[in-house]
């Protein structure tokens, strides 16, 4: 669609929505060095805590926490305990909390620079020598300063270094790491999760990168400035940015005015800008912040309002959930089929694959291309109404294919007791596949890949040494599209084992064991954090999900397929196997 613009503000779219420590306190903090294990990388919910923020929550204001100052007379270990207590008061810059610092430390500490996220009491330990304590925290995760967050799988423990000094004759802080430390139960209320959204490689879609931010006056401005600095490391490499490298905030505010949110940059905005630039980073900072705080409009300013002009010819509009259908693709009657409204049909000018003993099938969007392993997980296949099916990759436990937005057809094999990620163009054979380079794979063996629908990044389901892990790696490509590599993934913690995933939406996954004759409860898990246990079936083989977990999840228990209706499932009386969405 074309608009006429001639500054950045832009009408409303719709969306869905240190000092240096003494020495001694230095040996302290060596002897005292963090204990974290089974940690991952951002934000996912695990057993030991939980952050649920839901979209419509990403608002800057605060819940009335009103710590209290320094007691006159408290003892040390008073003095910091409720310090921890006081990092909940982020009004006026912590001015609270900045009471119990020494004047030189006040005006120098960090405190969102890392949040340490815990549950039980802090114990507070005095130290041989005089002034030197240490706070020992059960930790659940960790948040840094771009708002990443680290989360426990299990219980850890961390330790911190403090020196306390006397201040005009009351105990204060000198010396303690930059950052706050929040209880569990407080968390829930002081962050909110946002995604950031940053271009596929080819500009067609929005892909997500889920932040967390401590819920106060001036949040829109960070959610800007963590924009700018990048996306996480896992989608380094495999999004792209509209605005520069070296591009910041010309101030640390954005004000918002009747809806508008008025985002001074600094000038390195401009430099060798093009239209069709200006015009994507425009488009960028309108899905990052429009309808956080209330704000309907942006407009960009560098000195003054930036000059857009009309859209480029090139400027694409992308995707921000791209919708697979509600049709799947599935295994009856020993073809592959489609499933559609509560019934399986064939496939219009589908040759005959029944020879070939099909399983887990997939298949493109666009619904022009279909394949599919044989029955031994040997060797698999593409095909297309009007043309008979073609071997294109052999190998040894083979992983159900996934296509891209592209029509690469993805699988995944076991070489030597490595696996290995293979991509195989549109048209083309193992002659001229992709093996996608990804060393951090190293002895896991691969159990399922899947695609996501913007091509950017994809779900791996691993073991690793007979434990489950459930990792997002992104996807790196050529200019001309062609797969490169996997990076270094996020790791989600999980409940317990599992043995498939797939994506059901943009941040959304779905995860479950499979088993003949066991019970299997399966997981929905959001990249914001939520997570959400399902009721269990028994005997699940497959799990398949649509654009919506909420309308389009289904398994595959036994031949039978089951429809997920609110937190019950219902059978669809469907003999299927191995049911999948298109991707």
């Amino acid at each position: 669609m074309r608009r006429s613009r001639t500054t950045s503000r832009a009408r409303t779219a719709d969306r869905s929505a240190a000092r240096t420590p003494r020495a001694v306190l230095a040996a302290l903090l060596v002897a005292c060095l963090v204990v974290l294990t089974a940690c991952s990388a951002i934000p996912t919910r695990g057993p030991v805590g939980v952050i649920p923020a839901a979209e419509a929550e990403v608002d800057a204001v605060a819940p009335a926490f009103d710590p209290e100052g320094p007691a006159p007379g408290a003892t040390p270990e008073r003095i910091l305990r409720d310090f921890i207590t006081a990092g909940t008061g982020a009004g006026d810059g912590y001015s609270v909390a900045r009471q119990f610092l020494s004047t030189e430390l006040a005006k120098t500490w960090k405190p969102e620079e890392r949040i340490v996220l815990f549950r039980s009491d802090p114990r507070v330990e005095k130290r041989e020598t005089e002034g030197v304590y240490q706070i020992q925290l059960e930790t659940t995760g960790t948040v840094d300063s771009r708002g990443l967050r680290t989360n426990s799988a299990v219980p850890a423990s961390e330790t911190l270094g403090v020196r306390m000094v006397q201040v005009a004759g009351e105990w204060r802080i000198d010396e303690i790491p930059d950052g706050i430390m929040l209880a569990q139960s407080s968390a829930r209320d002081l962050l909110i999760s946002h995604n950031l959204y940053f271009y596929s490689s080819n500009f067609r879609y929005w892909v997500p990168d889920a932040r967390w931010f401590v819920r106060r006056t001036g949040v829109t401005a960070r959610i800007v400035s963590a924009m700018l600095a990048g996306p996480a490391p896992y989608l380094q490499g495999s999004v792209t940015s509209a605005f520069p490298e070296g591009v910041t905030l010309a101030r640390d505010s954005v004000p918002i005015t009747s809806g508008t949110a008025s985002v001074e940059f600094s000038s390195e905005v401009l430099e060798d800008a093009t239209s069709l630039g200006l015009q994507q980073m425009n488009q960028q900072l309108q899905e990052n912040l429009l309808g956080l705080n209330d704000v309907t409009t942006v407009e960009m300013i560098s000195g003054q309002p930036i000059e857009l002009g009309e859209d480029a010819p090139e400027l694409v509009v992308p995707e921000l959930a791209p919708d697979v259908g509600g049709e799947q693709v599935a295994v009856a009657g020993g073809e592959v089929v489609r499933v559609r409204n509560g019934a399986t049909v064939p496939i219009d000018g589908m040759p005959s694959v029944a020879a070939l003993q099909p399983r887990t099938p997939a298949a493109s969007v666009s619904g022009s291309a279909y394949a599919f392993m044989n029955g031994d997980r040997t060797t698999l296949f593409v095909t297309a109404p009007g043309s008979e099916a073609r071997e294109v990759v052999k190998g040894t436990a083979l992983t159900r294919p996934s296509f891209d937005p592209e029509n690469w057809v993805w699988t995944s094999r076991s070489e030597g007791g490595r696996s290995s990620v293979l991509a195989v163009p549109p048209g083309g054979t193992e002659a001229n596949a992709t093996v996608l380079a990804a060393g951090w794979l190293g002895d896991r063996r691969v159990d399922e890949l899947r695609v996501s629908r913007d091509g950017s990044r994809a779900l791996i389901v691993a073991d690793r040494g007979g434990t489950s892990e459930l990792l997002v790696a992104g996807i790196t490509r050529s200019p001309d599209g062609t797969p490169q590599t996997l990076t270094t993934p996020l790791t989600l913690p999980l409940p317990g084992d599992i043995d498939t995933a797939a994506w059901a939406g943009q941040s959304t996954i779905v995860a479950s064991s499979l088993g003949a004759d066991t019970e299997a409860a399966p997981v929905i898990l959001q990249l914001d954090g939520e997570q959400e246990t399902m009721a269990a079936l028994v005997g699940v083989r497959a799990i398949s999900a649509g654009s919506d977990a909420e309308d389009t999840l289904y398994a595959q228990a036994g031949d039978t397929l089951y429809r997920r209706i609110g937190n019950s499932w219902v059978d669809e009386q469907l003999d299927v196997s191995d049911p999948a969405f298109p991707g």
